[in-house]
């Protein structure tokens, strides 16, 4: 199977989906390649932060002026995917009240709106703060849902005539006199190789760029920066709580559906997939987040997890910190010699649509081609109902069956999504649902989902194959974080899939076995 285009996007995290909308939507051909799932990559390891731009106001008013302009665009066209929470940056008593100062005046100078709360307004709002804070600051921050987001643009982009090609990689790409022509692809599943032949490529896969640069021989300075999470099993806050301090580990809390979602480190890294969140990063995370929310020191937790973010440095020798959130946008030909080759790289999730839009305005300019952006204008279409617990327990018919009890998700609802999607892979399913998101971690309700796609024939392989992999790529976000009450319902998961699934000596639980 070869393929004839205009574009070539690699990568198929927000950015890459928000070009192939942005393309779409000016009548300019392009396929997508994703090696993985969509959002398998930064965009589907974050906190799922609505940002305000505020965090950047002291030190990157670029980025701050960025991710506010953004914000309110999102709220527009991305209604459906957001939690309209508003967020509160803290003041401790061990924190400086010159930089509050600072932090309003630089949010005023942003285009930030903010407004300061005492003490006993701050509590009021949120109960669970810690009673010794001083002020408190509100900042238009929310939350998002950011697979339903790369979903939506991914949807809207097919919807336009984008082709969008999961499980496959770029295996070397096609130059001919010092222009780029398209690429080699492969399906990772079946095995498949094929052309893509374009007239433009565009390298989206954030912290993978110098992967795919390196088959051009090129490379750009990147530092990669991981930052690692952990998930409480309750919602602790309502609104998004940051310290006001200079960012910082530990500094952040998001609320995120049922649960909160605490963040985050900052370690220099120097691989790619560097995932492993430390017992130390997990101290840390602790410590610093219950000076803000006391109630996270007995709070349950159910997962760790981390992401990488792709910093593009411009020179200077300063820590991750101290490198811009702002985006670069490169074009190979001005930069390298190499023509119609584009990166885009760095930014936040926030501006995934502001990059989309840059890069394809590029390419426009290069085509000759004179039409605008229109992706701040146009809503982004609804893929499946974002629904509170409570409401979808509404929805579940009397006798209905519940393939996950924690965040209720039907075997209706599944079946839904199975007729309009092509499955290949388990994580295709986890990616575009609630399921094994909740307290257990998909430890009492993977095996159902498997059951139905078993029935459906949609298993080519052995289901306790498919099990195994499951479970073993659990286990890396549960081990982190695994004592009390988590522990005790780990060891109940171990002798059940070691005893009922006779899975023993064949997956990795660590609880009771040898390492």
């Amino acid at each position: 199977m070869d393929i004839k285009t205009e574009v070539l996007i690699i990568g198929g995290g927000a950015t890459g989906t928000g070009i192939a909308r942005d393309l779409s939507l000016r009548a300019i051909p392009c396929v997508l390649v994703e090696k993985g799932d969509l959002a398998s990559g930064a965009s589907g390891r974050n906190h799922g932060l609505l940002h305000s731009g505020a965090r950047y106001a002291v030190s990157d008013p670029e980025a701050a002026r960025e991710c506010i302009s953004e914000n309110r665009i999102l709220r527009r066209i991305a209604g459906h995917c957001i939690e309209e929470t508003g967020g509160l940056f803290i003041s401790l008593s061990e924190d400086s009240p010159q930089f509050r100062e600072r932090f309003l005046m630089a949010c005023e100078e942003a285009g930030i709106p903010t407004a300061l709360y005492s003490r006993d307004q701050a509590l009021e709002l949120e109960p669970e703060l810690n009673p010794d804070l001083l002020s408190a600051v509100k900042v238009p921050d929310g939350a998002i849902n950011p697979f339903e987001l790369v979903r939506a643009n991914a949807k809207d982009a097919e919807r336009h005539g984008a082709k969008l090609l999961f499980h496959t990689g770029i295996t070397s790409l096609l130059i001919d006199q010092n222009q780029v022509r398209g690429g080699l692809a492969l399906d990772l599943l079946s095995g498949e190789d094929y052309k893509i032949e374009a007239s433009f490529v565009v390298n989206a896969t954030g912290a993978w760029v110098n992967q795919v640069l390196k088959l051009a021989g090129l490379r750009i300075d990147m530092a990669l920066s991981k930052g690692s999470m952990l998930i409480t099993n309750q919602r602790l806050n309502q609104r998004v709580i940051n310290r006001c301090r200079p960012a910082s580990d530990g500094d952040i809390v998001v609320p995120n559906e049922t649960v909160s979602i605490l963040g985050t480190t900052s370690v220099r890294s120097e691989e790619v997939e560097d995932f492993e969140v430390t017992p130390p990063e997990v101290s840390l995370l602790l410590t610093e987040a219950s000076r803000m929310i006391p109630a996270i020191r007995g709070a349950r937790l159910i997962r760790a997890y981390a992401g990488i973010r792709p910093l593009f440095q411009s020179g200077g020798t300063g820590g991750d910190r101290q490198i811009s959130r702002s985006f670069a946008l490169i074009d190979h030909g001005e930069r390298d010699g190499l023509k119609n080759l584009m990166t885009i790289t760095g930014g936040k999730l926030i501006t995934y649509r502001l990059m989309a839009e840059r890069t394809s305005d590029l390419i426009c300019r290069k085509m000759g081609v004179d039409v605008s952006c229109s992706t701040h204008l146009k809503p982004l279409p609804v893929v499946a109902e974002s629904l509170r617990p409570k409401d979808r327990l509404q929805k579940i018919a009397p006798g209905g069956e519940v393939l996950c009890d924690c965040e209720l998700v039907r075997r209706e609802e599944l079946e839904e999504i199975l007729e309009t999607m092509q499955f290949r892979d388990i994580r295709d399913i986890l990616h575009r649902t609630r399921l094994a998101k909740g307290t257990c971690q998909g430890g009492f309700c993977v095996y159902r989902l498997l059951g139905l796609l078993h029935e459906s024939g949609l298993v080519k392989e052995s289901p306790n194959k498919v099990l195994k992999a499951f479970l073993e790529e659990r286990w890396k976000g549960i081990r982190p974080i695994l004592w009390g009450g988590a522990l005790k319902e780990e060891e109940l998961i171990e002798s059940i899939y070691k005893g009922i699934f006779n899975l023993k000596d064949s997956v990795e639980f660590g609880v009771g076995s040898s390492e």
